[in-house]
Order: structure tokens, then sequence, then C-alpha cells
């Protein structure tokens, strides 16, 4: 991907191989917007599972953590934008951030046949700038990724608000065996605070310990140690940013039983300490 002066949004489109897997799940400090041109994929994203397939489009806020693997034997095309809120300043100015918040909520838009070749257009446009940016491009991305936004939460409404089920517009189900992980992964979330272990989560899917890490691994991308940490350190994260608790308070309130050691794993992972990570809240 070419990489000019001129602008700083990031945008991709290519192809994959057949079998091709992210090798690891990744985080990034900007949204990003994916959108499957062709083919099939899975997605996992925090701690949920999805199916996606030709014309579905994932919304993947900030911090969140996510891999996408192969759920077929094609070849796949897909694109992505990768941006933060001061790009998209004119449509949170105009519309708040509420409407933002719920596009985060639902993740994944399958757009309609008769919409995909607008929706494509515009990331085709995004692309274009990118690749020949000069001094307007900034100018031209921001509108068009603007543009985007706002198909995006005009149709959410439209279609979402209608639903009893507005969890997801991609309706394909998961095997048994995604449908485990999802459970499992969701259980964490939402025990990660305590001393959690992976024979614990493993019995709670009725899983041996020895294959649901091997199958934790394969789905998320992450180890079961890895994703723990990983929740803990995002959640310590948060509350640096939003509240006033010392390192120490944080450190127990994320799940961590030695304030030493949040501190260095904290640094190891951020790369740098809790508290110089504070007090540099506007360069975040």
């Amino acid at each position: 991907m070419e990489r000019t002066d001129y602008c700083n949004i990031e945008v991709s489109m290519d192809r994959q191989g057949r079998f091709y897997n992210m090798p690891n799940a990744h985080v990034h400090p900007v949204y990003e917007i994916y959108y499957l041109v062709s083919g099939s994929r899975k997605f996992f994203i925090e701690s949920d599972i999805y199916n996606i397939s030709k014309g579905d489009l994932v919304f993947i806020d900030k911090n969140a953590m996510h891999r996408t693997t192969y759920s077929s034997d094609k070849m796949n095309e897909r694109a992505y934008v990768l941006f933060d809120d001061k790009h998209i300043s004119a449509f949170i100015d105009r519309y708040g951030k509420e409407d933002l918040e719920q596009c985060l909520k639902y993740r994944v838009f399958s757009i309609p046949i008769q919409r995909r070749e607008y929706v494509e257009g515009l990331i085709s446009k995004l692309y274009t700038e990118r690749r020949h940016a000069d001094e307007f491009s900034q100018t031209l991305m921001e509108n068009c990724l603007c543009e985007l936004m706002v198909f995006l939460v005009r149709y959410k409404r439209s279609f979402f608000d209608a639903k009893e089920n507005i969890s997801s517009l991609s309706a394909e189900a998961l095997s048994p065996g995604d449908e485990n992980i999802q459970k499992a992964a969701r259980y964490i979330v939402e025990n990660y605070r305590r001393d959690i272990s992976l024979t614990e989560a493993a019995e709670y899917v009725n899983m041996s310990s020895t294959y649901f890490s091997k199958k934790f691994k394969e789905v998320t991308g992450f180890g079961f140690k890895e994703y723990l940490l990983n929740l803990r350190i995002k959640r310590a994260s948060e509350l640096l940013l939003e509240t006033r608790l010392s390192v120490t308070e944080i450190a127990y309130e994320a799940g961590f039983n030695d304030s030493n050691y949040f501190g260095d794993v904290f640094k190891k992972n951020k790369g740098i300490s809790p508290l110089g990570y504070r007090k540099n809240k506007e360069q975040i």
C-alpha cells in the first residue's frame, strides 16, 4: 500500500489465498471498516464470532481484539479502511457519537445487492485517493468516509430498528464448535476480573483442557492466557483514561493480583508505563 504525507486514512484492497488466516488476533487504536467484495470469511471480534460472505461490511471499534480466518476453500477479495475520530469529525459534530456507537454495537451489515455498487464505489474512491494522494485528497477522503458513515447509520435505522433480533445482519449459523468457543469467550469476558483458569473455561463448555486450548487458539487467534491478559489490559487502559483511581486500585479492578506485575505487563504491552499512559491521554 502506497503511503504519502498528504493523508493518513489507510485504505487497502486485495485478494487473499484460499486458506489464508490472519496469523494472530490483533488490536489497533483506530476504527476499521472491513468490506468483503467476494468469498467468505470467519470473524472473531472481542468475544463474538461471525460468518461473513460477499457484500458483508464489518465495523470494528478502536482497540477491539479481532482476527479473520478462512471459512471455505475459495479465494476472497476484501477492502478495509482505518481511521480515527478526527477523520469523521464532521459526522460526529452533526449527528453525535450515539449513532456511531450503535453501528459499532451491531458490527456486521449485510449490504443489499442493489446498494453494493454504491458502497463499493465509495471504498474505491477512498482507495484511489489514497494511492494517488495530493493536497486535495485528505478533504475528499474525509467527505467520502463521512458519506459512508451516514449511509451505514441510515441503513441501521431503517433495517435494524424494525427487527426483534438486531445483534447482526449476518444470519449464517455458527458450527457447534464455534458456538462453544464463542460461549467460552463470553464467559471469560464476564469473569476476567477474578482468577479464572483455562480448566474452568474448558469445563464451562464441556471440553477437555487440551482440546479447548487448541480450539480456542485456532478460532480466536489468542492463547487463553494471552486473551485473558488483553482483556485486563484493555480494562486497565480505560480506567486510566476515564477515572482518577490509583494505579494499584486499577490493577485490582482489572483483575491483576499484583500492582508491580501489572505495571510490568502494561509497559510491555503498551510500550509506556500506566502513569505515562494516563499523562499522555491526548496522544492516545
